[in-house]
């Protein structure tokens, strides 16, 4: 039949043999089929076509048939065939070409136009003929309704089994598979306080990058059980990561539940590199398979969800909080405009224009408005929302005061407790690596040579480790007597004093005041001069305060009154470089931060009108033969000329005291 179907014209072209598998796994375990497909290339040679006119396109290994899109070894060859460069295409059977109706009738068409065969193990076909187009066309069906049918056979089993909650995947670490297929804990005490350890301190920090912060600076590891075929299983501890931290926070086999389901395959973003689907994730009343109390878990499940749902707060998009920053607003976060509702953004400024941080709503503006809804410093609104947080959380303080206190001492215990167990592996690594180094042959020196790189590797983590330790014990050394305990009940109820301390970051105090304060609401609009704070509590209870605006000026810096008082009860008796003496031997300091120079004192006294009577009796003095006290440019032009800033010339100007204030003489 062949013979028959095979022309001079289609020998002259190329032949191509066309080799696909559908996965990775395929490729590399199922070599038998992968193997006749190559050997159709003897078919080629026994049909009549040289070797040097037979091509293998093998480019689509390990890619799916369901699509031509992402398969270039068939896009290639539909081309070839479309410029009647192809004279015979072989195939191990219709499914290696396409899984797809619509890509297969396609290729046949274009077979049919430029008068190429189509070839398998068995039998060539002829796309114009009647009888041949009818058997490919069915071929191609057949083999579209087997992928179906496949697909559907397993897929129905894989849900059948999981609804029972008996489909097999790898544990998490911290679990092992029992004789009968149930998950248990893993018997590794380490690994398990380990785990557990992971969940405490979230539980205490709330934040996943505190976690792995506070891991690596307690030098401790996390277990990884291997998931490839070799080594499958295999303990190992690497560092921290936020990724490794993420997957044990998220994962709620932890929490005890058996759930199945978690990821969607039906959008429409596809792999660049194999075209399939990629997952995306469902929310937790979307998963289709949920188990609660199926294996023993490290936490509770409302535990669990609470941690779902403060991760998702700490991402900080529109309407989350996010976490609490070290920035100078208090409210970051929780705050909202009260003329559009949206969520107000924070405005810090440079440190060195020491100005408070701003709130704005400019979301409006970003998306075309004409102008922002409103904008306000912080400094007054903050300071009004802490007056009315301290004023309802201060009767609290004597009762939480011992809670904290137990809480600390439970931390710190636990963090030992994690280095001891980290320790005491890596103690028995190393014996263990000196009892293989001990039991090689010594005139084995390559084996030997190795083992004992090893063991030093082990030593040298344990020394690693016990310094680390001695280091985190003499941090943590940590313990109050009974009469410490007292005093820090007495102090707990001075809260406004704990607030203000500077020991108290920014953050600790924004992460107290969302304990309590689930929102604020800020309307600088409907009333002019004045700031609508409306904080909403978590107990439902909504408190609103009125605040004036800061007036142009106010938040100025200014020279403390106090030092200014000083100034004018010194300026009658003192030169102005005593003055600035005095001033910085009692602490004050300038509008700046600086200490006090004559020119400053100067200034001064010129601004607030002082230091006339100084003129009056420097002219007294030299009336009764005294020594004249210095006057305003006998202190002033000698610092000048000092600091390089002019010269003293004769004649030049300066400024004189006058009952009226003061006035410019030549």
């Amino acid at each position: 039949m062949s013979s028959t179907k095979i022309q001079r014209s289609h020998c002259e072209r190329v032949a191509c043999v066309y080799v696909r598998q559908s996965t990775p796994e395929q490729v590399q375990h199922h070599q038998e089929s992968t193997q006749r497909q190559y050997q159709l290339r003897e078919r080629a040679l026994a049909l009549g076509w040289p070797a040097s006119a037979v091509e293998v396109i093998d480019d689509d290994q390990g890619r799916s048939g369901r699509s031509a899109t992402h398969r270039p070894g068939f896009q290639h060859l539909v081309t070839q065939v479309g410029l009647g460069q192809v004279g015979l295409v072989l195939m191990l059977e219709a499914s290696r070409l396409a899984r797809n109706s619509s890509d297969w009738h396609h290729l046949i068409e274009i077979c049919g136009l430029r008068g190429t065969l189509i070839a398998d193990e068995g039998a060539v076909y002829d796309p114009r003929d009647p009888n041949d187009r009818l058997l490919l066309g069915l071929k191609g069906t057949l083999s579209e309704a087997e992928l179906f049918t496949l697909r559907t056979r397993l897929y129905e089993g894989r849900w059948s089994k999981a609804r029972k909650g008996l489909l097999r995947f790898c544990v998490p670490v911290g679990y092992v598979e029992g004789p009968a297929g149930q998950w248990e804990q893993d018997p590794d005490l380490q690994v398990r306080e380990r785990v557990a350890y992971v969940f405490a301190t979230f539980r205490r920090t709330r934040v996943a990058r505190t976690v792995v912060r506070t891991l690596r600076t307690e030098h401790l590891d996390l277990p990884v059980r291997g998931t490839a075929k070799e080594g499958y299983g295999l303990l190992t501890w690497k560092a921290p990561t936020l990724s490794a931290v993420m997957r044990l926070l998220s994962n709620p086999a932890y929490a005890g539940a058996y759930v199945y389901g978690r990821w969607d395959y039906t959008g429409e973003r596809r792999s660049a590199r194999s075209g399939k689907v990629l997952p995306r994730k469902r929310v937790r009343e979307d998963w289709a398979v949920c188990l609660p109390d199926h294996h023993p878990g490290y936490l509770a499940w409302d535990e669990f969800v609470q941690n779902q749902d403060r991760l998702h707060a700490n991402w900080g998009h529109e309407g989350h909080p996010g976490t609490p920053r070290e920035g100078t607003a208090l409210v970051q976060g929780i705050v909202f405009c009260g003329v559009c509702g949206r969520k107000m953004a924070v405005q810090h400024h440079a440190r060195s224009e020491q100005r408070s941080a701003s709130y704005l709503c400019d979301r409006g503006y970003q998306e075309g408005a004409v102008h922002i809804c409103q904008s306000m410093t912080a400094r007054a609104i903050d300071a009004a929302v802490s007056a009315a947080f301290l004023e309802a959380v201060s009767p609290l303080g004597m009762a939480v005061a011992l809670q904290v206190l137990e809480r600390v001492e439970q931390d710190l215990a636990a963090e030992r407790r994690q280095r001891d167990l980290q320790l005491e592996q890596a103690r028995y690594e190393a014996r263990l690596a000196q009892r293989q180094y001990d039991a090689v042959d010594p005139d084995h020196r390559m084996v030997a040579a190795e083992l004992e790189r090893r063991w030093n590797a082990k030593l040298d983590r344990v020394a690693h480790l016990e310094r680390a330790h001695a280091q985190a014990e003499q941090a943590a050394r940590w313990s109050l007597s009974a009469e410490e305990r007292a005093t820090i009940s007495v102090l707990a109820g001075d809260l406004p004093g704990i607030w203000q301390a500077e020991s108290t970051t920014m953050a600790e105090r924004k992460q107290l005041l969302r304990d309590t304060v689930e929102a604020v609401q800020l309307d600088g609009v409907s009333q002019p001069g004045q700031i609508e704070v409306q904080i909403h509590w978590r107990t439902g209870t909504v408190t609103v305060l009125h605040v004036a605006r800061t007036a142009r000026g106010e938040c100025s810096l200014k020279t403390p009154e106090d030092a200014v008082a000083l100034l004018r009860t010194l300026a009658p008796t003192h030169d102005y470089a005593e003055i600035a003496r005095q001033l910085n031997a009692a602490g004050w300091r300038s509008a700046f931060g600086r200490a006090f120079t004559p020119l400053h004192v100067g200034y001064l006294c010129r601004r607030e009108g002082v230091g006339r009577g100084t003129a009056r009796r420097s002219r007294a003095g030299a009336a009764q033969g005294q020594a004249p006290l210095p006057s305003t440019t006998e202190g002033v032009t000698p610092l000048w000329s000092d600091s390089g800033v002019t010269e003293p010339q004769r004649g030049a100007a300066r400024y004189c005291p006058t009952e009226h204030g003061t006035r410019t003489e030549s």
